[in-house]
């Protein structure tokens, strides 16, 4: 990870890997290059289990995270302290993030655009993505990720980011590289009883919810394929006048049929 800011710290854990990942790592913690968390026991447990270990020993005035699968350009770490320079006067700021570009086995796709997200929109769409860019003692007097959650884990580590902090901002350099061409699990990629639970459990926490926000939080469900409309979820975005995303699952339907 090649990065144009030099005073970095890198914390890697490793959750379960039976490849000698963790003598690697442990390799390289020796010389000085990076902390390392392992969990040595051959199983996994869990994203935000690893998450929190790395959290607990990160030291710096400011935390990123990035996903096995992903990488960074190499300006990524410089633009956020840039910006956070910027921002740190004249406004609450939660965190900052960037748009992502996510490449699958056919195309390029630019994501996450929006150039401010605060609480209220992200109490029914995560318009971050994955990672943020944030002070380390955020996360830490927040209690880091919820390890109750099957799915959907930064979603709802960032609403409580920003309830607490305040507004993200978009640096909107297109540092973060998603990459689906691998067979490795994603949140696209999950069933459809483990992404229905997480969504059961986020929403109990974002209660009392306005019917509004049912009806948005039943739209961003249903924007995982795997997941089927049901007679309510229908009713739902009939009621809320979103035809759009009711007409596109009638059609998944039919193409599947």
């Amino acid at each position: 990870m090649i990065q144009s800011y030099d005073n970095i710290q890198i914390v890697v854990a490793d959750d379960g890997s039976t490849d000698g990942t963790h003598n690697y790592l442990k390799e390289m913690e020796c010389k000085g290059l990076l902390i390392s968390t392992i969990n040595s026991s051959g199983e996994s447990k869990g994203a935000c289990y690893g998450r929190n270990k790395a959290i607990s020993l990160a030291e710096g005035v400011f935390i990123t995270g990035l996903d096995d699968d992903d990488y960074f350009e190499s300006w990524r770490v410089e633009k956020f302290v840039h910006y956070w320079n910027e921002f740190k006067d004249t406004t609450s700021i939660a965190g900052l993030f960037d748009s992502m570009i996510e490449i699958t086995a056919t195309h390029k796709l630019k994501t996450h655009q929006s150039l401010k997200v605060n609480y209220r929109d992200l109490r029914t769409e995560n318009l971050i993505g994955n990672q943020i860019f944030t002070k380390t003692a955020y996360m830490k007097a927040l209690g880091g990720f919820a390890e109750d959650m099957p799915a959907l884990q930064d979603w709802e580590m960032w609403i409580r980011v920003a309830k607490q902090y305040g507004t993200f901002f978009n640096i909107n350099t297109y540092s973060y590289i998603v990459d689906t061409t691998h067979s490795w699990e994603r949140i696209s990629d999950k069933k459809a009883s483990k992404i229905k639970f997480a969504f059961l459990l986020l929403k109990n926490k974002l209660e009392p919810l306005s019917f509004i926000e049912k009806v948005e939080l039943t739209d961003t469900l249903l924007s995982y394929k795997q997941v089927k409309m049901n007679f309510q979820s229908a009713l739902f975005l009939l009621l809320g006048f979103r035809m759009k995303t009711f007409l596109r699952r009638i059609k998944w339907k039919l193409i599947k049929k």
